[in-house]
């Protein structure tokens, strides 16, 4: 039987995920999220439904694949690669987030850096519509990342940059150093720290992207018991 001490740790984690469904505003040109009843309790006795969706719905992971042609997708990857220790940084009000947000240099090689921005403080992706300007990543801050070996970038935002470069360098520079790129996520909630994160995709082995349920725990859930 589990003690105190493991269901008050299991009662850490938290899901930082926006809730998909046709509200959420999608990428502009996605198709939106439906869910149509093929089954229903009343005629059928049983529910079932399907959906359509963009791969980029919601919370998601952005594969290399993604830009790059032959990158890495998600079958690409073992189940170990989306459970990360993570550091959630608090980014404040700037839109344009740049390379001094990780000047505390705590983010080790290998790890996530999850930004929590002024988009989770104004529930900016949570509908009814697009925001027109959001905080994202500059290329400067994206390299950054690289130069730090991070794994794995989120951020408050269904992209991890402003959609007004048709060049997207910050996918461009992050997706060519094989770092993943974990958008939608909604922090604000969510204290700036250590944290053990959870985002695996869905078993689609040629996706270049997918949505996830992601979700945080305590940076030691896994420490050993005495």
């Amino acid at each position: 039987m589990p003690g105190e001490e493991d269901t008050a740790r299991r009662t850490q984690w938290r899901d930082i995920s926006l809730p998909l469904s046709a509200a959420l505003p999608g990428i502009p040109g996605d198709p939106p999220f439906r869910r149509e009843l093929f089954l229903s309790q009343e005629a059928d006795g049983c529910e079932a439904a399907s959906w359509g969706l963009s791969a980029h719905a919601g919370t998601h992971l952005d594969f290399p694949a993604h830009f790059l042609p032959g990158g890495r997708r998600a079958g690409d990857y073992p189940a170990a690669a989306f459970f990360l220790p993570a550091r959630v940084v608090d980014a404040g009000e700037f839109l344009a987030l740049g390379p001094e947000l990780l000047d505390a240099g705590d983010a080790a090689p290998g790890e996530a850096v999850l930004f929590r921005t002024v988009n989770s403080a104004t529930r900016a992706f949570l509908g009814p519509a697009f925001p027109e300007a959001f905080a994202a990543l500059t290329p400067a801050l994206a390299m950054r990342c690289v130069r730090q070996g991070l794994a794995l970038v989120g951020i408050d935002a269904l992209s991890v940059e402003p959609l007004d470069d048709p060049g997207f360098p910050v996918h461009h520079i992050l997706l060519e150093a094989g770092v993943l790129i974990l958008e939608g996520l909604f922090l604000a909630d969510v204290a700036p720290g250590r944290y053990l994160l959870s985002c695996p995709p869905l078993r689609v082995s040629e996706a270049e992207a997918s949505p996830v349920r992601a979700v945080l725990g305590p940076a030691d859930y896994f420490r050993e018991r005495p």
